[in-house]
């Protein structure tokens, strides 16, 4: 059978002649993402294990002891605060190394990080220490830049929202075997995607992009064979000349670089813009205490319980963004999901307002917590979750990704550093309203930010997102 050339001269023409994505990308995609389920898994390490850590009973305790408050702000916030080191630092080794290489050895990195979390339960330092060790390779910036280097235009938007697809299927993961198994089983059963991750790393291509840029043209060619082998060799060549095309513009970039003038100072503010209101929605840190946080409100279900009903409804709406993006758009279903996100948080604010002040009305109101709970996970999953992660490399100029990822990534990380450390004792010292009436605030105020500043990447190629920054 002859085969029929998808060669598109117009950008109408080329929206009609998009193929099927091929079953390797999907392979290639789903492998990398198998870290991001590990990275998932650790963040929820905490909610699970935290209950465990404020027993009294020194069978389930590791430590023989309750935890304290101020342990407890060491023991999820320092790990992200020392992150950012890696965060930083790491893209750049990508550049010399290569993705594919700094992918799994940043897996090896984290097996072994994990291995020694396990056997180290029984003190707060050491599990600070290794949980520390555990994010220092800077894997999801890397997994984020290998992605849109393996990319097409027409499906970097959904690929992009695996990351968060898989995240959340992490925190599932760690959700429903954290409350069965001891701390130190626990910490080593999580880490178990990263044994299959680094079985099939063998089998993914470096990205086209790089391969290129290292001046491996044959490479390159044979990569795009792979990852579009349902193309014929004149596009590929095709293909492969627009690459060509795009690499000539670039140079090496450097953090400085982002500072120097005002086109990329803009690109790494609106990367920014979307993680900011994402993290000040405090959706993340909601999960990262989500047991105690329901235990807290005292209904009839327990924490561990709607911990793992919440991952599986966060799940639902990852993915189903992932379908719809590309037809919707980024900008507007930010701005839906912020905008919506806040009320369902004013809503479990009140609730924790009313417990605080021993109202009678609250004997009625018992479904509340668990209600708004799942609206503001529903809500937050149609866009703050899953978007911002492919819009920070969709921003930048090529020769900038790595660095301004690096930037946007660290950033964020301290950002989230100083959240998880004061939520705890804001929290135990002025009540859970107050911190969850601020969070339902910054929802609103982000989404009026999206709208003024925000501009719209959906289909669009990097040389056109260049020219809408530029005014």
């Amino acid at each position: 059978m002859e085969s029929k050339s998808y060669t598109c001269d117009t950008k109408k023409e080329e929206k009609e002649c998009v193929k099927p994505d091929t079953l390797f990308l999907y392979f290639s995609v789903i492998t990398v993402q198998l870290l991001t389920v590990v990275s998932g898994s650790s963040m929820a390490w905490t909610s699970p294990v935290l209950g465990k850590l404020y027993s009294n009973d020194t069978d389930v305790n590791p430590l023989g002891r309750p935890i304290t408050t101020i342990e407890v702000s060491m023991l999820a916030g320092v790990p992200l605060f020392t992150n950012t080191i890696g965060m930083l630092v790491m893209p750049k080794v990508s550049d010399i190394i290569g993705r594919k290489r700094h992918l799994f050895i940043s897996g090896v990195v984290m097996l072994l990080a994990g291995i020694a979390l396990g056997f180290s339960s029984g003190s707060v330092i050491l599990m600070i220490i290794t949980r520390c060790i555990f994010g220092t390779t800077g894997c999801l910036v890397v997994l984020t830049i290998y992605l849109v280097e393996i990319c097409e235009d027409h499906n970097r938007g959904k690929f992009g929202c695996y990351t968060g697809i898989f995240n959340q299927i992490g925190h599932l993961f760690g959700f429903v075997i954290g409350p069965f198994f001891s701390v130190k089983d626990f910490s080593l059963i999580i880490i178990s995607p990263v044994l299959i991750f680094v079985i099939f790393a063998m089998i993914l291509p470096e990205p086209p992009v790089y391969l290129l840029k290292k001046g491996k043209e044959e490479e390159c060619k044979n990569a795009l064979r792979k990852l579009r082998s349902n193309k014929t060799e004149e596009e590929i060549e095709t293909d492969m000349n627009k690459l060509k095309e795009s690499l000539k513009k670039e140079q090496k970039g450097k953090i400085a670089d982002l500072f120097k003038n005002k086109d990329n100072l803009v690109a790494l503010i609106l990367s920014f813009l979307p993680m900011l209101v994402k993290y000040f929605s405090g959706v993340t840190v909601i999960f990262t205490f989500l047991a105690p946080f329901f235990d807290q409100a005292g209904t009839s279900l327990s924490g561990d319980t709607v911990a793992i009903g919440i991952a599986i409804f966060k799940i639902s709406f990852f993915t189903f963004t992932s379908f719809i993006v590309e037809r919707f758009g980024r900008r507007k279903m930010l701005l839906i999901s912020s905008t919506s996100t806040g009320i369902p948080l004013f809503l479990i604010g009140l609730y924790f307002y009313l417990q605080q002040i021993n109202s009678t009305f609250l004997v009625n109101l018992q479904w509340l917590p668990l209600t708004s709970l799942l609206f503001t996970v529903a809500l937050f999953g149609l866009g703050l979750g899953p978007i911002p992660m492919p819009l920070i490399s969709e921003l930048p100029r090529a020769e900038l990704r790595a660095v301004s990822c690096s930037v946007v990534h660290a950033a964020s990380n301290i950002v989230i550093f100083g959240i998880t450390s004061l939520y705890p004792i804001i929290s135990e010292s002025l009540g859970y309203h107050w911190c969850v009436w601020w969070f339902s605030l910054n929802c609103f105020l982000g989404s009026i930010l999206i709208y003024f500043f925000l501009p719209e990447t959906k289909g669009k190629t990097f040389d056109e997102i260049q020219a809408i920054l530029k005014g």
